[in-house]
């Protein structure tokens, strides 16, 4: 084994052999640290990891979607490799993986700024898994991801545009006979609250004593077929909801086709064909409507029921509470721009009740 040396900054750092007969120098703060890192080095190179000090992060993606992202379910693989391949490659994809700065990672994130900040944060999060490992495998001693954020657009916009009006919501039921799908899917969405692909994967089963258990959830392959992969996003997306009265008539009204509440023509899950129909009617509305402003408007009317935030969290399927508290934070600030008018009127009121006394008289 190669001799163990301190260096001038207090770590400890050792040159290992790989089984190409390439030589690596790894490092740690601790022997122990030292320890891990000679064994993860060890373990990347058993698993064929090409460790090279001029890795390309082209390279270097590739293998990383091979190896750490090849057991998800399709439809999250197919995520990442779209967003590098969008969003990544052109920018650095050239580039050594150990010759990318804090800038470039800041160029890349600049140029989806426009975008959604969903969006933004699936980019980032691509880049920041890519290059912890790679810092894990010690392609690189610094994360260049570290400290980046991103471009949070305006708040007050983004939440009012997110949810329906009681008008346009209104006008969203009228658009569609009760019983058709299409209705019954806004219904599920807006009044309780569910993602896209939990609509997809709620079975008449599901329903049960003035109530729905969300069990799972349909996302498709490459091919547009349904992932034979019904588990849920996390944890918490397992929930119970209560099913109030304007969603039981809608649930009423849809005929069972099939084992699921939504059907394709086959009596089987929702395709991706079946999918992309939908989306497009909803966009082609007056007011143009996606299945998440659907989500958000159950969303909003939980904040103005009074619903407290721990159990908005639990209806909506939030893993961390902080996601809900953000929504309902986001609600209020936008609230709060009209409470100026209904503060001045009490205020008038408030004068026109009191006694006005001269004390010369």
């Amino acid at each position: 084994m190669a001799k163990l040396t301190k260096r001038a900054d207090g770590r400890y750092q050792r040159k290992i052999t790989l089984s190409d007969g390439t030589k690596k120098i790894v490092y740690g703060k601790s022997i122990a640290a030292l320890k891990a890192a000679e064994d993860a080095l060890r373990d990347a190179d058993r698993q064929g990891l090409t460790v090279s000090d001029h890795t390309l992060v082209g390279e270097w993606a590739k293998q990383w979607l091979k190896i750490y992202k090849s057991g998800l379910r399709q439809g999250t693989y197919e995520m990442y490799r779209r967003v590098y391949n969008n969003n990544i490659m052109d920018f650095i994809g050239g580039m050594e993986v150990k010759s990318v700065k804090q800038i470039h990672i800041k160029k890349i994130l600049s140029a989806v700024a426009d975008k959604s900040e969903s969006w933004q944060s699936k980019v980032l999060l691509t880049l920041r898994q890519m290059f912890q490992t790679a810092r894990q495998n010690h392609l690189i001693i610094d994360d260049p991801t570290d400290g980046i954020k991103i471009t949070k657009h305006s708040a007050h916009k983004n939440e009012a545009e997110k949810a329906l009006t009681q008008e346009q919501q209104d006008e969203l039921f009228t658009a569609f006979d009760i019983g058709t799908q299409v209705y019954t899917f806004c219904a599920l969405g807006n009044y309780a609250g569910l993602r896209r692909e939990e609509i997809y994967g709620l079975q008449w089963g599901d329903i049960m004593d003035g109530q729905l258990t969300v069990n799972r959830s349909v996302t498709f392959l490459k091919d547009g077929s349904p992932d034979p992969d019904q588990s849920l996003k996390s944890k918490a997306s397992h929930r119970v909801v209560p099913i109030v009265d304007d969603l039981q008539d809608a649930l009423d009204a849809a005929p069972r086709t099939g084992l699921y509440i939504l059907t394709a023509p086959n009596g089987g899950s929702y395709t991706r064909k079946e999918d992309n129909h939908l989306c497009y009617v909803l966009r082609c509305l007056p007011h143009r409507t996606t299945p998440h402003m659907l989500r958000h408007t159950y969303a909003t009317s939980l904040y103005h029921a009074g619903v407290d935030v721990r159990t908005a969290q639990y209806l909506l399927g939030h893993e961390s509470i902080s996601v809900t508290a953000d929504i309902y934070t986001h609600i209020g600030a936008a609230d709060s721009i009209g409470t100026a008018d209904a503060l001045n009127d009490y205020f008038k009121k408030s004068k026109g009740s009191q006694k006005v006394v001269n004390p010369q008289k």
